[in-house]
């Protein structure tokens, strides 16, 4: 007999012990390959505070990197074969690294020889893997896979990094350049920013899923413990202080447990659709319709919203302006998809301005001020998943139930995170009722026959790094 929904407990994550997955992760490598790993490297997921589908039209995102994190375990091989196994998933691929190709690998191998290919075919020669280089690898990860919290470009990305550092010994011997010395430091941004666009590649051509670039930088390059906004015209980083515990609130993360699927089509034909319409328009990314400011810094609450609204609609005329444009795409796409488009992308330049020009600097001596700026980021949160739902039509009921009972409940803002069509709510509530509002959830789910989802302790995350 099912349990009535009032009895239902909501069910959390276990926030995880990364020393502890280090070593559990070597253990296993030990167990199946016989030997010690040569390393262990890591990527975490990535939580996108705001801005969806805003990544491949030129606009800002600003994601936080997560303590969930995919690990690999691997050692060095000279006989040209990259092998893989994972702890999650079935199978144990193999392919000569010569032989990787798209259409050569599939599923979540894909992702793992994307990665090889990739470097070799747009790395360049100081990002090229040596003739005889393989691997044995051996992958775990923390983050929820389908929760639009980015575990392919961990995994992509921990990829990187591995390959990359574990063909130092080959390198020199081969005539290919060395790594700096510490490998790919954290400090190295430009050595990342390069290894980003790798996984770029490797997960547009190799794995089929024509992402934007977000997820992959920000699993490289973002902040210890920081948001940082990411211009997308020239992948630009700056910090954005986004200390929700010092103002008394947290961010609530549900894993809906309604999963998402970036290769299945519907992400691809949004994107599709807002390059078809740049290139009518003649520029190169959408953001270049939309005027340089949109923080508006110098204006209230209200007023920046009027002045967002009417430069997302003066842009919009642009396009239906643009001859021959509404024979090239539905209607939808000008109603609906593109003005979604415009309307996150002014969404995170407010929410910037919010942070660096209009939070003061000393919080102590203006809570109101503080509170006032907290208040207004997390109606930016609703108005982007009423966006998400209405406009770029990337919802369905559970992100939606999940959203509505937060609100009720009290968050200052909640809104599905990711590409959508299922995945993961990020909610801003006050931090004596996390509980109680992941509570309501468990409840609202149970009343309407939904899987039961998942809440997510958060903690500061980290960028990829080497872990031993």
């Amino acid at each position: 007999m099912p349990q009535s929904p009032q009895h239902v407990l909501a069910r959390w994550a276990q926030l995880p012990d990364h020393e502890q997955h280090v070593r559990t992760v070597t253990r296993a490598f030990r167990e199946r390959y016989g030997q010690d790993p040569d390393g262990v490297w890591s990527a975490p997921g990535r939580l996108n505070l705001l801005g969806e589908y805003v990544d491949f039209n030129g606009g800002c995102a600003l994601p936080t990197p997560l303590p969930y994190r995919t690990l690999i375990a691997a050692r060095l091989r000279t006989d040209g074969v990259l092998h893989a196994e994972s702890l999650q998933l079935p199978g144990a691929p193999e392919s000569r690294v010569a032989d990787i190709a798209p259409g050569t690998v599939s599923g979540w191998f894909s992702y793992v020889g994307g990665v090889a290919w990739a470097l070799n075919r747009e790395g360049g020669a100081d990002l090229a893997l040596p003739p005889d280089f393989g691997a044995d690898l051996l992958i775990d990860s923390t983050v929820p896979v389908g929760g639009g919290l980015s575990s392919s470009a961990a995994l992509l990305a921990a990829t990187a990094l591995t390959l990359l550092e574990l063909s130092c010994p080959l390198r020199a011997p081969a005539g290919l350049p060395g790594l700096p010395v510490g490998g790919c430091s954290p400090d190295d941004d430009a050595l990342r920013a390069r290894l980003a666009q790798v996984c770029i590649t490797a997960e547009n051509r190799v794995a089929g899923a024509r992402t934007g670039g977000l997820d992959q930088t920000a699993a490289l390059r973002s902040l210890p413990g920081q948001a940082v906004a990411i211009d997308f015209r020239d992948f630009s980083l700056q910090p954005v202080p986004v200390d929700a515990a010092a103002a008394g609130l947290a961010f609530l993360v549900i894993d809906t447990n309604a999963p998402h699927d970036l290769a299945d089509g519907q992400y691809s034909a949004r994107r599709q659709a807002c390059e078809t319409a740049a290139r009518a328009a003649g520029v190169e990314h959408l953001r270049d319709l939309l005027p340089e400011e949109l923080g508006f810094p110098e204006l209230n609450a209200q007023e920046a919203r009027r002045a967002r609204e009417r430069a997302v609609d003066d842009a919009l005329a642009r396009l239906r302006e643009v001859p021959g444009l509404s024979e090239q795409v539905e209607p939808v796409v000008l109603t609906g998809w593109i003005r979604h488009v415009f309307t996150d992308m002014a969404l995170v330049e407010r929410a910037r301005a919010l942070f660096t020009r209009r939070f003061p600097a000393d919080p102590r001596q203006h809570p109101e001020q503080v509170r006032a700026v907290w208040e207004e980021f997390g109606q930016l949160f609703t108005t982007s998943h009423a966006s998400m739902r209405d406009d770029l039509q990337a919802s369905r009921r559970e992100l939606d139930v999940a959203v509505a009972t937060c609100l009720e409940h009290g968050a200052l803002g909640a809104r599905l995170v990711g590409g959508g069509f299922g995945g993961a709510v990020l909610a801003l509530v006050e931090a004596d009722r996390v509980e109680s509002t992941a509570q309501a959830v468990a409840q609202a789910f149970a009343a309407r026959d939904f899987a039961a989802p998942v809440f997510l302790p958060l903690a500061p995350g980290r960028p990829a790094h080497r872990d031993r």
